[in-house]
Formats: C-alpha cells, sequence, structure tokens
C-alpha cells in the first residue's frame, strides 16, 4: 500500500469536515446577529483593538531590539578602535627609536631678539613645536 493511498480518502475527510464545520460556524454567527445586530460590530472591535495592542506590541519589540543591536555595534566599534589605537602606539614606539638614531643633530637654540614683541613671536612656534616633540615621544 501507498501513502498517497492512504492519504487521499483523509485528506478528503478533513476537507468534508472543514467545510461542514465552516458552514456551523455561519449558521451560529447568523443566529447570533439575528438576536444582537449590535454583537459583529461589538466583536469586530474587540479584533481590531487586539490586532492594534498585537501590532504596538510588535513596534515595540522591535525598537527594543534594534536600541540593543545599536548599543552592541557601538560597543564592538569602541573595542576595535582601542585595540586599533593599542597596536598604532606599540608600532609608535617600536619606530620612535629608530628614528630617534636616525634624526640629524640637534641645533643650538637661537639667541634671544632684543624686544619682548619679537621674542613672543619668535618662540610660539619652537614651543609648538617642543609640544609636538614630547606628545610624538610619549
Amino acid at each position: 500500500m501507498k501513502i498517497e493511498e492512504i492519504a487521499r480518502p483523509g485528506v478528503i475527510a478533513l476537507g468534508v469536515v472543514g467545510i461542514a464545520a465552516t458552514a456551523l460556524l455561519g449558521f451560529a454567527a447568523g443566529a447570533a446577529v439575528a438576536r444582537d445586530p449590535e454583537a459583529l460590530r461589538r466583536t469586530v472591535r474587540r479584533v481590531a483593538r487586539g490586532l492594534e495592542r498585537a501590532t504596538l506590541m510588535a513596534a515595540q519589540a522591535r525598537e527594543h531590539v534594534g536600541d540593543l543591536w545599536a548599543e552592541a555595534r557601538e560597543d564592538a566599534i569602541a573595542e576595535v578602535d582601542a585595540a586599533d589605537f593599542e597596536r598604532a602606539a606599540a608600532s609608535a614606539a617600536k619606530v620612535a627609536p629608530a628614528a630617534a638614531a636616525q634624526a640629524a643633530p640637534v641645533k643650538a637654540p637661537r639667541k634671544a631678539p632684543a624686544s619682548p614683541r619679537k621674542a613672543r613671536k619668535s618662540t610660539a612656534p619652537v614651543t609648538e613645536a617642543a609640544a609636538r616633540n614630547a606628545a610624538a615621544q610619549e
């Protein structure tokens, strides 16, 4: 005996039962509406409210999952950025001694100008350069 031979009568019987159940429910609904015409409207309103609540809950759940995803993504990006920064700092620390060995000898400082106005202009770039060098050495 093949499965098609067993399944075919079962599907036909299920179809007949389904049609009978639908007809019975339709008859019961018709009888209920005939007794109370507002019952159908109330039922439709309840179903509509339930669907609206379900839709709202689904939207809130999607928003919550989206927030969790955004937080996880930001954390992952921060971890990757921190690892990249540490790698760059480590490679800069390895390169710095080699660059210092290859650097040109330090020149003697210039004489200070006689006027204070010129002193302010000429020392500012030296101070900025010294700050950049100190930051690079760290």
